[in-house]
Order: structure tokens, then C-alpha cells, then sequence
């Protein structure tokens, strides 16, 4: 009787043994999700920070001396195009052309009452006051219209050879209501100065984005803090390998888990060259076509069950 109980008792040792050698050897089975390399287009990019300021200007004259009789709008005020700005007393008007001009007689013409905003904006400086003669030489109101705004930027030293006059650009702030405007550079300064960050000082040349006819909003108000993104230039063809595709070696070497026809992900040493929005730019290594894993904890030689979707 003995006999087969040690007998039993061998079979279970076995059996556990080899169990215990086959959890040893399989390799373990992880749920990952894949990336397939494909070409892409890689932008180069610039950013730097600036202020929106007003673009371009428009200047109200009266067409002859006049005498203001009330004056309707001040400095920073927001305007639509026909909103009245001055009024004019048509009456002294008359008497102050009479004297200036004897030949006159009264005689002045349709003499329009009101002077009114030619387009919508913001009220940039009033060099009218009520009850004195407007020169007709020089402006009596000025606006920034709204349709044209700009963005000053400095531009760091190290990043002036990269831009030029006609680069694309986007402009993003923290207080806009749209995500981003799209703008062009159209201008930069031709002497450079020094701008400081805390106690650190840097060289800076100033630009000018000018944003797109139409895209300005109300909520780009002069002053504010904006950012710009200048595109620089464009590289086609180019493989970039996401973040959480991207891990180390233990000697601190960039390497991918690639996955292969067998269900593996096998480690793969890479070469990369620049860090960009969507991830490192791959030299070698990889090809196109090629599946990662988006597991940097995944072991070489580990056995992979793809997630679905």
C-alpha cells in the first residue's frame, strides 16, 4: 500500500515540476497597444513671446477748419463704422470762415454736421476739443481698426537666421477666445537689444506678426501676452516615434520594443535627432511599416496580446 502512495506522491512532484519549469521558460504575456510607423511631415518651428498691439491706423481729418461742438468718444473706446465721433457748430463755423476767408460771404457749402468713424476699431487718441477750431491739415481722431492687428515678438539671437519676412505664423494667448490665429511675419527690426528674463539677459531682435484680414476678435485687446509659433521650414518623409513608444536602456540608450510576426516585442536600439509636439525624430533603427509598443515597461522577448482597437 505504501508503495502507491509514494507512487501518487511522485506523480504530484512531477507534475508540479514541470509546470514550475514551463512558467519559467514561456515567456510572460502582456496586453499592449501598437503604433505603426509612417511617414510624416515634420515642421520646424520658432516660438517666442510678444504683446498684440494695433495695426494698421486710420486717421479722421475734417475737410475744412470747423468749430467742434461736442465731442462723443474718447481715447480707447471701441467704435463701428458710422458711430459719430465729434459734432460741428455749423454756425460759428460759418462766422470763423467768413473772417478767415471775407469772400466767403456765408457761403461754405453743405457743411456736414457730424463727423463719423470710417471703420470699426478702437479709439487711439481724440486732438479735438469742443468749442475750438479743428485744423483741417491734421487729424482730428485717430482708430486702430479691428480687422488689423499685430503681434511685436522677440525673437532670440540664436533663432534670427531661421526667420524671414513672409513665414506663416500662429498666434495662441491665454486670453483669446479662438485657439489659435493665423498670421504672417512681416516685418523685423533691424538693430537688436537686450531683453531680460528674471536677472538673466538675452539678445533679441523684435518682429511684427500681422494677423489675417478677418480673423481678429474682440478679445484681442492691446497689450495682452501672446505667443507665436513662426514655421520656419518643412521636412517631408520623416519618421517620429511617439513619447510613450520611446524607452532606455540600463545604460541609458534609446531604444523601441518593436512588435514582431511572432507576438514578441523585442527590443531595438534607435538613433534620434530632436525632440518635437509629437514625439522624437528617428534616424535609425526603425522602418516604416514597422509596429511599436506603446509600453516602455514591456521586457524584450515578453510575449505581447494586442488590445483590440
Amino acid at each position: 500500500m505504501k508503495k502507491y502512495v509514494w507512487l501518487a506522491v511522485g506523480v504530484c512532484v512531477a507534475i508540479a515540476a514541470i509546470f514550475a519549469v514551463r512558467s519559467a521558460t514561456v515567456p510572460k504575456e502582456i496586453t499592449v497597444s501598437l503604433v505603426t510607423l509612417e511617414p510624416a511631415t515634420l515642421q520646424h518651428t520658432v516660438t517666442c513671446t510678444g504683446k498684440v498691439e494695433a495695426g494698421e491706423q486710420r486717421d479722421v481729418f475734417v475737410e475744412m477748419p470747423c468749430v467742434t461742438k461736442e465731442i462723443f468718444v474718447k481715447e480707447g473706446q471701441t467704435v463701428k463704422a458710422g458711430d459719430v465721433l465729434f459734432s460741428i457748430d455749423t454756425a460759428a463755423t460759418q462766422a470763423v470762415l467768413s473772417q478767415l476767408v471775407p469772400s466767403l460771404n456765408g457761403g461754405i457749402g453743405d457743411l456736414k454736421e457730424t463727423v463719423t468713424a470710417p471703420v470699426a476699431g478702437t479709439v487711439a487718441s481724440v486732438d479735438v476739443q469742443t468749442g475750438e477750431v479743428a485744423d483741417h491739415t491734421k487729424p482730428c481722431v485717430s482708430i486702430a481698426a479691428e480687422d488689423a492687428v499685430q503681434v511685436t515678438v522677440a525673437i532670440r539671437e540664436r533663432h534670427l537666421p531661421r526667420v524671414s519676412i513672409g513665414q506663416s505664423a500662429t498666434v495662441t494667448g491665454v486670453a483669446f477666445l479662438q485657439d489659435r490665429y493665423a498670421g504672417e511675419v512681416v516685418a523685423i527690426a533691424d538693430t537688436a537689444h537686450q531683453e531680460y528674463v528674471g536677472t538673466v539677459s538675452e539678445t533679441v531682435v523684435d518682429a511684427v506678426i500681422a494677423l489675417d484680414a478677418g480673423v481678429a476678435d474682440e478679445s484681442l485687446r492691446t497689450g495682452l501676452n501672446a505667443q507665436v509659433e513662426i514655421l520656419t521650414g518643412v521636412t517631408e518623409n520623416v519618421l517620429l516615434i511617439p513619447y510613450d513608444c520611446l524607452a532606455q536602456t540600463e545604460e541609458g540608450d534609446d531604444c523601441v520594443y518593436v512588435y514582431n510576426a511572432d507576438g514578441e516585442a523585442v527590443r531595438r536600439l534607435i538613433e534620434v535627432d530632436g525632440e518635437y509636439a509629437d514625439g522624437v525624430l528617428v534616424v535609425s533603427g526603425v522602418s516604416a511599416g514597422e509596429r511599436l509598443v506603446q509600453a516602455a515597461e514591456t521586457l524584450s522577448g515578453a510575449r505581447v496580446r494586442v488590445r483590440a482597437g
